[in-house]
């Protein structure tokens, strides 16, 4: 029984984007079950599933389809259904055994095929394509707020469902030293480096890209914090390889930036995950984490993404989305990143 959003559109290709929905695959057929208010769009949508109107709720309509089809156990996903839906579930299936399977639509959404890596593709040409109207557009005394709407806008008129996440970040001068800042009202001021972290959706599949624009002339630790980390970015792109453990890749870049920084600078490096999987969702399997332990394989679509962050003074990231291939990585963002390409 699949409860999640995304696994159930990866599974039937319906785009309802509501919660008042479940896919209950069996080994002889398989079900979607939902109310009549959208119950229609779910059948215009898919094909070879048969629709169950759940008028009494999800726990009626399994325990009638489990009679029918003498289903004994059911598997669920134990990392989304909460604990107050389990409970009801398991008032009408006394009878039903509900053993968890947490990640396992995860897992097969980890590893794409040639139509998600199109679409995955077009989201990123939109992004690179915003950014490099960003560098254009962006001027001395603009917001944060105003740069981040202008983002959102510029995807949405070129073809993007919507922005892949909120707020878009904008992080203006020393705001830039929080990876996760958001957009404000702070205006951009000459001098200023100006860290971006955005996305957008197209098909429903997602990309995820950051950059860092000057306003100006880079002062002489802007332009090394700067081409350090691109030059540490470069190094973990590298590794990218199947079979290869993303802690690994991870330990390596984390590593270099240790030995490029005096020591008093290390705590400065970033404290996230290098990069994570992107697909359905913005972060999804599988990690590239010292703290996870995930193999990369062919088919995988994940960010690379180191990063410095000096409280007070201000934090570069570069990310890129790369493929994984049999023959090594394939950058599919393209966006500028060279000092003189990002100074405006």
């Amino acid at each position: 029984m699949v409860s999640l959003l995304p696994n159930r559109y990866y599974l039937t290709g319906w785009s309802g984007d509501t919660e008042s929905g479940f896919v209950l695959i069996t080994r002889q057929k398989s079900f979607i079950i939902t109310d009549s208010r959208y119950s229609e769009h779910a059948a215009r949508e898919t094909a070879g599933f048969e629709i169950v109107e759940a008028e009494e709720g999800i726990g009626p309509a399994l325990r009638s389809i489990s009679e029918n089809e003498k289903i004994e156990t059911i598997g669920f996903e134990s990392h989304h259904l909460s604990i107050s839906a389990f409970k009801r579930l398991k008032r009408f299936l006394k009878k039903i055994r509900l053993v968890p399977a947490a990640h396992l639509i995860e897992e097969l959404r980890a590893i794409k095929d040639e139509a998600e890596v199109v679409a995955i593709k077009k989201a990123a040409e939109i992004a690179d394509k915003t950014f490099e109207h960003l560098l254009n557009f962006a001027k001395p005394d603009m917001t944060e707020n105003e740069i981040a709407w202008e983002i959102e806008k510029f995807m949405r008129e070129a073809g993007a469902e919507k922005a892949a996440w909120d707020p878009i970040i904008v992080a203006a001068g020393t705001n830039s030293s929080m990876a996760h800042h958001g957009a404000g009202s702070v205006k951009l001021k000459k001098e200023d480096m100006v860290l971006l972290d955005f996305g957008c959706v197209y098909q429903g599949y997602h990309n995820d890209i950051s950059r860092v624009f000057f306003v100006g002339k880079p002062t002489d630790q802007q332009v090394e914090i700067y081409n350090l980390v691109l030059e540490a970015q470069r190094l973990g792109i590298s590794l990218v390889k199947e079979g290869r453990l993303g802690a690994m890749v991870d330990r390596k870049v984390r590593g270099f930036l240790e030995k490029s920084l005096p020591a008093k600078q290390a705590k400065n490096i970033y404290r996230h995950a290098l990069g994570h999987g992107v697909g359905l969702e913005v972060h999804e399997l599988p990690s590239v984490s010292t703290h996870r332990k995930s193999w990369l394989r062919a088919g995988n679509v994940i960010t690379i993404e180191p990063g410095i962050y000096i409280p007070g003074w201000g934090g570069v990231r570069i990310e890129d989305m790369v493929l994984v291939t049999s023959k090594g990585p394939k950058i599919l963002t393209k966006a500028p990143k060279e000092i003189k390409e990002v100074t405006i």
